[in-house]
């Protein structure tokens, strides 16, 4: 019985850190909900979160390899990032200004999710990763596997250049 009377005890829920989590919880769940939309699409996004993040580790990995990473290109890509999970958000708004079933939303959700599993999937081919993942996979993005090699070889700095201004360059 001492066992299970640590686990009921109530007293350690209202605890001045549990009840400020759940004051800033309240307001950021409704903020989300409101955003994008109900639990599914919330659980949508999430994966979509998640995709991004393996996206840009995969990113700085494949950068770092081939001695492309530049500071002002991740500024960018999290620019592009913001503005990329802020269209299902619209989308989401679209719906309910239509109302329609989440239409606008899974269509911009998909796309955006397609679009970002095959980014994550060229950078993984390019940091070396490519042992891991099916041949398939790598045979259905090759096409943006070879655009990535192209874009990197375009960021590399020309020989005696000074690299600041070269990234400067290419931020343009």
């Amino acid at each position: 019985m001492k066992f299970y009377a640590g686990i009921f005890n109530l007293s350690n829920m209202g605890t001045e850190k549990n009840i400020f989590a759940a004051i800033l919880s309240t307001p950021l769940g409704y903020f989300l909900t409101l955003t994008y939309g109900g639990e599914w699409n919330l659980l949508c996004m999430t994966a979509l979160v998640a995709a991004t993040a393996y996206d840009w580790v995969s990113g700085i990995q494949a950068s770092k390899k081939d001695d492309t990473y530049a500071s002002v290109y991740g500024l960018q890509g999290m620019i592009r990032t913001l503005v990329v999970l802020s269209l299902p958000a619209f989308a989401s708004t679209l719906d309910r200004i239509f109302t329609l079933p989440n239409i606008f939303f899974f269509l911009f959700w998909g796309g955006i999710m397609v679009h970002t599993l095959t980014s994550f999937t060229a950078n993984s081919v390019r940091a070396g990763w490519d042992r891991w993942i099916p041949n398939w996979a790598i045979e259905a993005v090759a096409s943006e596997i070879n655009a990535k090699i192209n874009r990197s070889k375009e960021r590399l700095p020309s020989p005696g250049a000074n690299p600041e201004e070269e990234e400067n360059k290419r931020a343009k």
